[in-house]
């Protein structure tokens, strides 16, 4: 007869996701990586039999409380402030309510969690307060996603910076405290290590490599006549695919230059950019930085040339990826970046600004190149260069690089084995 020690019992992760809802519709402002992480993190957790609640930040009226996935797998949304979108840099006004309300739900259903997962500086200052209600030895397991140092002294040589320096310090201050006393961290490329092992101070053995994925089943090679007929892109044409936020770090207005350059060689170039919210509110938030790089590109004369595709489903973006040339990511700063693997898990090489995880993501000269941040003769060059040798030179690399770093079903498996390795070591 086993005894009580011995029996088996599912993991149950409590994951903290304060702003990034992973239902939310990507694309949007403040919906990128972050959200696509937390759901595809939680759902193949959820298919190796652990049980995953994700916490988020109820955001809208319409939205449905609580959300069930599959058997092992809950999106909850937790009350906190008005049941609309706030700017993420005023979480910090509901974090309490979010915790009490959260801890509420955990008391009332009587869940014995065996980890906090959690995302952001925000969601990591939830995870400690949690940490100390609900269970003494309960490890806390944070991704910062984005350092607020790291991120400002990229940006801060770019524009003058709208900084609310007193949010800042608050952050930089918060961020310190996560690295201090998170029982682990978890970096998503050894880039991000060294960073948060050097601004924390920190030793590199607290802090564990586990990259971000894709899912195979919707992200893979399509043939390209196909999926040129299924997107309707001209099959002569040389095309450019730019997938993410309209926002302006993310490196669009210097794609425009670049591509004055591009058509002096290949005139009938195209690029289309896939990118924003359907919703009101939030093209609303996006049309400043829409008209801006409309007027770059009448200026440069190169309209013709640019199509905004607004944002589209996840499961047909692969049809854009294999229907294109060349994916550029142009950002002047990204922690990580989920585009790149998106693009050459599809077999279509990439163009990415040299900073952040993007260094990591692409291997320069083989799965495409990395450009200098916010230089478009670079970036243009490095594009012709692609377009000269063609797709077919990099997609074997690109296919490789995926199969043996960004796959979903082993990235669980890791963050399993870790789990583990930390529930076991904390008894």
């Amino acid at each position: 007869m086993c005894s009580e020690e011995n029996t088996f019992h599912p993991l149950r992760i409590l994951l903290i996701s304060d702003h990034a809802d992973p239902l939310a519709e990507i694309g949007s402002k403040e919906a990128g990586g972050q959200n696509i992480y937390v759901f595809y993190l939680a759902r193949f957790l959820s298919r190796l039999g652990i049980y995953v609640d994700v916490y988020t930040r109820w955001d809208r009226k319409n939205k449905k409380e609580v959300i069930k996935i599959n058997s092992h797998f809950r999106v909850i949304r937790v009350e906190a402030g008005p049941k609309r979108y706030i700017p993420r840099d005023n979480f910090l006004d509901v974090l309490d309510e979010f915790v009490k309300n959260i801890l509420k739900r955990v008391k009332k259903e009587k869940i014995n969690y065996d980890i906090i997962h959690s995302n952001y500086w925000f969601s990591g200052l939830a995870g400690l307060k949690i940490k100390k209600k609900i269970k003494k030895h309960l490890p806390l397991v944070h991704v910062y996603h984005s350092i607020g140092q790291v991120r400002f002294n990229a940006l801060k040589n770019y524009k003058l910076q709208d900084v609310n320096n007193e949010l800042f310090k608050i952050r930089e201050k918060s961020e310190k405290e996560i690295a201090q006393n998170a029982d682990a961290i978890v970096a998503t490329s050894p880039v991000d290590k060294n960073n948060i092992s050097k601004f924390f101070k920190i030793g590199k053995e607290k802090i564990k490599v586990i990259t971000i994925g894709i899912d195979k089943k919707i992200f893979r090679p399509i043939n390209e006549k196909r999926a040129k007929k299924l997107v309707r892109f001209r099959g002569e044409a040389k095309n450019i695919l730019y997938v993410g936020r309209i926002e302006w770090r993310k490196g669009i207005g210097t794609l425009i230059y670049a591509l004055k350059k591009i058509v002096k060689y290949y005139p009938n170039t195209k690029l289309y950019v896939i990118g924003g919210g359907k919703s009101k509110s939030a093209r609303k938030l996006e049309e400043a930085e829409l008209e801006r790089l409309q007027k770059i590109a009448a200026e440069l004369q190169v309209e013709n040339n640019i199509i905004f595709l607004g944002a589209k489903k996840q499961k047909h973006l692969c049809r854009y990826y294999s229907a294109s040339d060349v994916c550029v990511v142009p950002s002047y700063y990204e922690p990580f970046g989920i585009v790149p693997v998106e693009s050459m898990a599809c077999g279509t090489p990439v163009i990415a600004s040299r900073t952040g995880g993007l260094k990591y993501s692409v291997i320069d000269g083989k799965t495409g190149y990395l450009a200098e941040p916010r230089n478009y003769n670079d970036l243009a060059n490095k594009i012709i260069e692609v377009l000269k040798k063609g797709k077919d030179f990099y997609k074997s690399n690109c296919l490789e690089r995926i199969d043996k770093n960004f796959i979903w079903e082993k990235i669980a498996k890791k963050y399993q084995t870790y789990f583990n390795q930390l529930i076991e070591k904390d008894k």
